[in-house]
């Protein structure tokens, strides 16, 4: 089945996705972002609440993210025009009695907006179906939870997935980092596919006896790696002392080639090793790695029609798990396409 290059970006307009971390986000901010295609303005209000609208005055067009909070409100840069946390116009300066119609006709084009995780969240198109998946540890006061700074990639959403879950540049990609003590031969990978995505279950490839002992985040532990489509996913390292650590990816797309990678770490309580704060300087310096790899790749995002090109020249085990992914990922795309034309229109508006 052909299916546009587009559709990706147009489908995950119904899910939810991070566009800020909400440490970034205090009371009267307000700031833009580039989401699916969509300039939007996020604005977090004195009492709380917030706002994700189209990043555009209904006046002349004016970037609302250069705009205030004043008096409560969303005042635009331009000529002063206000807006509600529910994206009513309220003010329009020049005017000394706006009419109520031209007040109504300048409410501004909102969407469905969440904190979690330490993340403000983003839906563009109201799916009831569409939640965050749970992960307990995130939450839980016991474990340590970091998150690091968002991260653009110039390369498309399912780049970064793919590097995410691959196991085989490790002792390449990241030779003096992450994969200093690594195999470049894969063990033996159990996945299995599940309604919401799959989960990956494989020791981590580290050479038995390297020629440079590897510290504690290098050395060899059981991965579990799970994918909640569309682009949710998690990595948990089970070291042989019982320690643990959650690493969860977000690839945020920008457009069809471009993505801001949201991520975090949590840590298990009484943790032998690295300090968090040592352990995110040593994350931050991975995915500096992962970076370079995912915007040298030629296309910059993974064709979504295999018999165009295809996904690469594959091999496995090496490659099964991205392989996974893209066969997951285009089912995915398949079945909410056809929700879609069920209903007889390409997108549910938004809120």
């Amino acid at each position: 089945m052909e299916l546009g290059e587009d559709l990706p970006i147009r489908i995950l307009r119904r899910t939810w996705q991070p566009v800020a971390l909400a440490r970034d986000l205090k009371p009267g901010g307000v700031s833009g972002y580039k989401l699916l295609d969509f300039d939007i303005v996020i604005a977090r209000f004195p009492d709380g609440r917030l706002l994700a609208a189209e990043n555009s005055c209904p006046h002349k067009g004016m970037r609302l993210s250069l705009g205030k909070v004043h008096g409560g409100e969303l005042q635009c840069a331009y000529h002063g025009w206000r807006f509600d946390p529910s994206g009513a116009c309220t003010n329009i300066p020049s005017l000394i009695d706006p009419p109520a119609n031209k007040l109504e006709a300048s409410t501004l084009t909102h969407y469905g907006i969440q904190e979690r995780y330490g993340m403000i969240w983003v839906q563009m198109e109201n799916h009831d179906s569409e939640q965050l998946p749970d992960i307990p540890e995130f939450e839980d006061p016991d474990w340590t939870f970091t998150l690091g700074p968002p991260t653009p990639f110039k390369a498309g959403f399912r780049r970064e997935i793919e590097n995410y879950l691959d196991m085989t540049h490790f002792a390449f990609a990241h030779s003096s980092t992450l994969g200093k003590a690594a195999d470049s031969v894969v063990p033996r990978m159990d996945i299995t596919e599940l309604d919401d995505g799959f989960l990956m279950d494989a020791p981590f490839p580290a050479l038995k006896t390297p020629h440079e002992q590897p510290g504690k985040l290098q050395s060899a532990h059981r991965r579990k790696q799970r994918c909640y489509l569309p682009n949710f996913t998690t990595i948990r390292q089970t070291f042989e002392d019982g320690d643990e650590r959650l690493l969860v990816h977000i690839p945020s797309p920008n457009s069809i080639f471009e993505c801001t990678v949201f991520w975090a770490l949590a840590i298990s309580k009484d943790f032998h090793g690295p300090s968090p704060e040592d352990q995110m300087a040593f994350a931050i310096k991975v995915l500096d790695e992962d970076r370079t790899m995912c915007e040298n790749q030629i296309p910059r995002e993974v064709p979504i029609n295999p018999a165009r090109g295809g996904w690469g020249v594959l091999v496995t085990p090496g490659d099964t798990l991205a392989n996974t992914f893209e066969k997951v990922f285009r089912k995915y795309l398949i079945k909410h396409q056809g929700e879609s034309e069920d209903q007889g229109r390409s997108m549910i508006p938004p809120y």
